[in-house]
């Protein structure tokens, strides 16, 4: 049994090590998206879980205020993952730091699993909550590292729509066993479950490269050169490769040039790549998706439909996973568009079908009738299908692609440090604003989407097609762009322009728009 198990090992070790182009690609895309499936049934399970006595019991029926400040926790852990992120994330690496927050988040389930009391509960969550932060600010930079410019943006969106396919899945999940099983098992099935996502990502990962990006910037530049080739499917010499290796090397000597990273450095922002403009933008883009209102209708959606909309408490639970299903049908189109349609016209578009939707919502649960019930149901819908298709994607893309190398891991941070933040505010605050205010909570979420409109049209530079390193050039100015300009034109010179490379159709005349000539 022992020798068996050895010789399949090595046979999917062997396998996995040969994978190159697309199939590497998918394979690295599949690793990370059970992990982010785990990231969404994560963020769902509970949900469904909080009004069972079976569970209330076991945790000393808490009052609705102590037990949604334990849900709350969890997010707690994730600000805390995310921070941990930012400070070693570089020097562990990608993987690394994938792995570590996947054993930390089985250890949180198991702990969760195993509750017999709140402080139990609360050691779990905010375990799991720890690993979920690493995982989250790590992922996108994995992902966006390994994948191609012109499929950089599908890659990630691909991911997004797995999370919130795990978020309806622990939502069915609860919904069958609460129907269908009775006593503990109710609520212990669904936490336990999450752990093999975490143990598939867990499986796989070790056998993946590192991103060449983060191998180059470590000085292991024939590993990097090594794992383009294979990224790439071509050999180690093409010009494609050596091309994105020219890339690297100019972008880290231009971040050489700008000295050692120091937070006394990054709050000046006098340097040419503009460290905190970025950085800023990875914090702001993410504030806007959470405060557009999209996590106060996941969390609380139930809850939204009986109080506000009138429907009975079998038929909100209903409505609420098929709304919550609208959320990831939307997500799907994204995956063909993002790359070719771009970042800031999906953001603008989102931006103002949300409004409206959120407008005529609130104008439905503010009045009554069976119309205006109606009407605030079906603009429900229209807005978690916009939000799936435009806001939901777009700032798990951006973070990681806005920052500069050796910035990346802390940018990737900031952005899910924001969401994390954010929704902690945003679960705290709903329960009692909606019981409290009823519709007059949204006129928030109203403001803040109206104001998302001019923030994306004047402060959010376009990033697809691009590659990593070319979006450095959007902030370089003076003499530096144009010695820039001129050592990247003489390199793209005698590049084959098939289409199929990392910098795309057209390479030399995207370099043009990000580092036009000096007249």
């Amino acid at each position: 049994m022992i020798r068996f198990e050895s010789s399949s090992r090595r046979r999917i070790l062997n396998m996995l090590s040969k994978l190159r182009g697309p199939a590497l690609i998918w394979a690295i895309t599949l690793s990370s998206g059970s992990c982010y499936l785990l990231f969404g049934y994560d963020q769902g399970v509970l949900g469904g879980l909080v009004s069972q006595p079976s569970f209330l019991d076991v945790i000393g029926n808490p009052s609705a205020s102590f037990l949604g400040t334990i849900v709350a926790l969890y997010n707690v852990g994730c600000l805390v993952g995310c921070m941990a992120a930012a400070i070693w994330g570089d020097r562990f690496g990608r993987r690394n730091t994938i792995l570590v927050g996947n054993a930390i988040m089985i250890v949180g389930a198991v702990i969760q699993t195993a509750t017999y009391g709140a402080g139990q509960l609360i050691a779990g969550r905010l375990i799991s909550g720890l690993g979920n932060g690493l995982n989250t600010s790590t992922i996108p930079v994995y992902v966006s590292e390994t994948a191609r410019s012109h499929r950089r943006g599908r890659m990630v969106a691909v991911q997004l729509s797995i999370v919130i396919f795990g978020i309806v899945f622990a939502y069915w999940l609860d919904y069958g066993t609460i129907n269908n099983l009775e006593g503990e098992v109710v609520w212990r099935f669904p936490i336990a479950f999450q752990i093999v996502f975490a143990l598939i990502t867990m499986a796989t990962m070790p056998f993946l490269p590192e991103t060449p990006r983060w191998l180059y910037s470590h000085g292991r530049k024939e590993e990097a050169v090594t794992v383009l080739a294979r990224l790439m499917d071509t050999s180690e010499d093409d010009d494609q490769v050596q091309f994105i290796k020219t890339e690297m090397e100019e972008s880290l000597e231009l971040e050489r040039q700008q000295g050692s990273i120091t937070l006394k450095g990054i709050l000046n922002d006098k340097t040419e790549l503009k460290p905190m403009r970025r950085l800023l933008l990875c914090f702001f883009i993410q504030f806007f998706q959470q405060f557009s209102g999209v996590n106060a209708v996941v969390f609380f959606v139930t809850i939204i439909l009986e109080q506000n909309v009138g429907l009975s408490s079998s038929t909100a639970s209903l409505a609420a996973g098929f709304i919550q299903m609208g959320l990831w049908i939307g997500t799907l189109p994204t995956i063909l568009y993002i790359d070719t349609f771009g970042r800031r016209p999906t953001l603008l578009i989102g931006s103002a079908v949300q409004l409206i939707s959120l407008v005529l919502f609130t104008v439905g649960i503010a009045k009554h009738g069976d119309g205006y019930s109606n009407l605030a149901l079906a603009m429900l819908v229209l807005f978690q299908i916009t939000v799936g298709m435009t806001w939901c994607t777009v700032p798990w893309i951006y973070a990681p692609e806005i920052t500069p190398l050796r910035l990346r891991h802390i940018g990737a941070a900031i952005g899910p440090f924001s969401e994390w933040l954010c929704t902690f505010i945003i679960v705290q605050i709903t329960p009692t604003a909606v019981e409290h205010t009823g519709w007059k909570i949204f006129l928030l979420f109203i403001l803040l989407q109206a104001l998302s409109i001019p923030w994306v049209y004047f402060f959010v530079p376009e990033t697809a097609r691009k590659t990593l390193e070319e979006i450095d050039y959007i902030f370089v100015k003076g003499e530096a762009r144009d010695r820039l300009h001129e050592r990247m034109h003489e390199q793209v010179q005698g590049v084959p322009q098939d289409g199929k490379s990392e910098m795309e159709v057209g390479a030399s005349q995207t370099l043009e728009l990000a580092v036009p000539r000096k007249e």
